[in-house]
């Protein structure tokens, strides 16, 4: 299709407007001497790269560059482009964009330049050797573009370098700049970092718009609680006390609702009364009054009693009480504590996993007959 188009734009002068309007071309090695604009495209020399023709069982040029690093066998810094030129045959390319580059800021008037070509897809189709400024020639051997000194080929029928760079080539295949000059900010660069920059900003705006529009309704929610409650406005000290209340009846419920549990757990109870003589000897009988505690009596003095409202007659005795049952019920303001005595260790057991069960995250410490347990 490309061929019968040239021939068309060589046949009619006047639809090469039209159909082979192409950009202008300019050999690497030439390019001090030839104008530039933006619009200009360098052609690199068959010296710059490595090429490869080959048969592969693909249908695109797409699929078959991703067998190029596997034939060239080269190192990581390599990058590959592939042209199609008939049915499973294709034109593999591989060059070095860390070299390419390096000869590329070196030329004068590299910076107008936006676009990179190949000799091998210029120069293909040239049956013609093609004359050099230095003197060599482009020659085609097998369809691979290779650069050679004259001595080696027949000039007679040469052609000069300008005069191939200046036929229509509008379908040229081309890389852009960016590609062989990695680290280089470029205008395309900026371009899309400013477009990414935009996004973002708008995102920020965007989110910062809901968040005012949803402060500004709690806010509104606020005022308006304010005057159906008719509290004054300081707002921050009687939430303060709000969250205070709201937590200790959290607790409280909580404390209950434990509580009422605990009180349904198969727990038996059993007291066993004192020892019968607990009065010293040589004392009064009691009066009718019973044993009562001195009142007044500080923390750290002996156990008092006083016996028939005689302090003189009272003897220094711990009365202990043993049973079964529940010994000790604390409460910390965060868990509750227990201390529970059984009546032998199957008991024990068998509370141990009701408690278990009963309560999930329960701690319970075996101690024979006796449990001590931690429930929040």
């Amino acid at each position: 299709m490309t061929e019968f188009i040239e021939l068309l734009c060589n046949k009619y002068v006047f639809l090469r407007r039209f159909l082979c309007d192409s950009a202008p071309l300019v050999y690497a090695d030439t390019l001090s001497l030839a104008p530039i604009s933006k619009e200009t495209v360098l052609v690199l020399s068959p010296n710059d790269y490595w090429v490869l023709a080959v048969n592969l069982n693909v249908k695109t040029a797409k699929e078959a560059v991703t067998y190029a690093a596997a034939l060239f066998d080269l190192s990581d810094q390599y990058r590959y482009e592939a042209q199609k030129v008939e049915e499973n045959k294709y034109i593999l390319i591989a060059y070095n964009p860390n070299e390419i580059s390096t000869k590329l800021l070196s030329l004068p008037q590299f910076s107008l330049i936006n676009k990179v070509t190949f000799s091998q897809w210029v120069f293909a189709q040239e049956s013609r050797p093609i004359h050099l400024r230095n003197g060599k020639y482009l020659t085609t051997i097998e369809g691979i573009i290779i650069e050679m000194d004259a001595s080696y080929i027949n000039t007679s029928t040469s052609v000069e370098l300008d005069e191939v760079l200046a036929l229509p080539r509008p379908f040229l295949k081309t890389v852009a700049i960016e590609e062989f000059l990695p680290t280089a900010l470029t205008q395309k660069t900026l371009k899309t970092t400013l477009y990414i920059l935009l996004i973002l900003l708008g995102n920020l705006g965007t989110q910062a718009l809901f968040s005012y529009q949803e402060s500004t309704k709690l806010s509104e929610k606020m005022t308006e609680i304010r005057k159906v409650s008719k509290l004054p406005e300081t707002s921050i000290e009687r939430e303060a006390i709000l969250g205070t209340l709201k937590s200790k009846e959290t607790k409280q419920l909580h404390f209950r609702k434990v509580c009422k549990e605990i009180a349904d757990l198969p727990i038996e109870s059993k007291i066993i009364p004192p020892p019968a003589a607990l009065v010293a000897p040589n004392t009064p009988s009691s009066s009718a009054e019973g044993i009562v505690l001195i009142p007044g009596s500080k923390p750290g003095e002996a156990n008092r009693l006083l016996v028939g409202n005689n302090p003189a007659a009272a003897a220094a005795e711990v009365i202990s009480f043993h049973g079964e049952g529940i010994q000790e019920l604390a409460y910390d303001g965060n868990a509750i504590n227990l201390t529970i005595d059984t009546r032998d260790l199957g008991t024990a057991e068998k509370l141990k996993n009701e408690i278990i069960k009963h309560f999930n995250h329960a701690q319970v410490n075996s101690h024979n007959t006796q449990l001590e347990v931690r429930l929040k």
